[in-house]
């Protein structure tokens, strides 16, 4: 029987779990913890989505799902571009399921007028592997390399008074302030001024991205879906002398699944830097994550392989290299 690529209803749990389950059990050999939690996807894949519009595709053998895709595509900018991850049940690798699910998704990008198709591929710290060679295959050029590195809070814990002494009297003119998610009326105009700085100031490598602009009902309106969803954005802020947001670093966790967070952005605005802000923003936001979550065992974080600087910063917070995320791009 030939497989069928169908749409995913993302109101019908039962189909919604079903294209989980191939993402699962399709990412259960990698390190960490690649793959979210059913109740953290079942809230968050249902849930509307004021950045991008979503569209989840099964490839079916009959009844059953043997893999399956996800297609997100960007409503405020970079409007030439959209991301697509793709997922095959091990048992039926090397069918031309993936192949199959890349081509539909090609087709669906096309019919909206994008023309850079994003991709990202995993493989074994500083190695190549299927991966790689599946998009190359198809297309798809490495255009950055980065490092996926774990961090073991007990071990941050052992750390942390000589990362405090390090950072010493650096950061002493900047005020650190602290939120859960909502970030504070005063500061959200400078903080969305200093967020959509972001793609000018990360390495991107060869990635066809540009520059946002967030406004503050851009940002309330991420706020909101947040909340929504259960999704805690444990963030730090620098406040230059002028009340202006200098930096700012972030770790996310779910409240369905406590037990693990995620560095979401770090950034220092280049105005201020030298007064070793990115340290002090993550020792202030992990304080945060552990005061509002203890149970949480683990954190991980994704920079460019070139980063130097924040590279070294996650190192002497310690975390340790578990994998390397291939950022893929094909233009069609």
């Amino acid at each position: 029987m030939p497989l069928e690529i169908q749409d995913v209803d993302l109101q019908d749990e039962t189909a919604l779990r079903a294209w989980w389950e191939v993402g699962s059990a399709a990412t259960a050999e990698r390190p960490g913890t690649p793959w979210p939690a059913w109740e953290v996807s079942r809230s968050a894949l249902a849930a509307d989505n004021p950045e991008y519009d979503m569209t989840l595709l099964g490839a079916f053998d009959g009844d059953a799902m043997v893999g399956s895709v996800m297609l997100l595509v960007p409503l405020h900018e970079n409007l030439h571009t959209c991301s697509l991850n793709v997922y095959v049940l091990p048992s039926r690798r090397r069918e031309g399921v993936g192949s199959r699910l890349v081509a539909a998704v090609e087709e669906r990008a096309a019919s909206l007028g994008r023309t850079t198709l994003q991709s990202e591929g995993y493989v074994p710290s500083g190695e190549s592997g299927p991966a790689e060679l599946f998009a190359a295959a198809r297309g798809y050029e490495v255009a950055s390399r980065e490092g996926i590195k774990e961090l073991t809070l007990s071990d941050y814990r052992s750390r942390r008074s000589d990362l405090v002494a390090a950072v010493a009297d650096a950061a002493d003119d900047y005020t650190i302030v602290t939120f859960d998610t909502v970030c504070p009326d005063e500061h959200i105009a400078s903080f969305g001024r200093l967020l959509g700085m972001l793609m000018s100031e990360i390495p991107l490598g060869d990635l066809d991205l540009e520059d946002s602009e967030w406004t503050p009902e851009r940002l309330r309106a991420s706020e909101q879906r947040c909340v929504g969803i259960g999704r805690h954005i444990l963030a730090a802020l620098a406040i230059a002398p002028d009340g202006s947001v200098a930096g700012s670093s972030d770790v996310r966790i779910n409240e369905a699944d406590p037990s693990h967070g995620q560095i979401g952005i770090t950034l220092v605005d280049p105005a201020h830097r030298g007064h070793r802000l990115g340290m002090s923003l993550k020792i202030a936001s992990h304080d945060l994550a552990l005061a509002t979550y203890p149970e949480c065992a683990s954190v991980d974080t994704c920079n460019a392989e070139v980063n130097e600087h924040m590279n070294a910063v996650n190192e002497a917070l310690g975390y340790r290299s578990i994998e390397t995320l291939l950022e893929l791009q094909k233009r069609l």
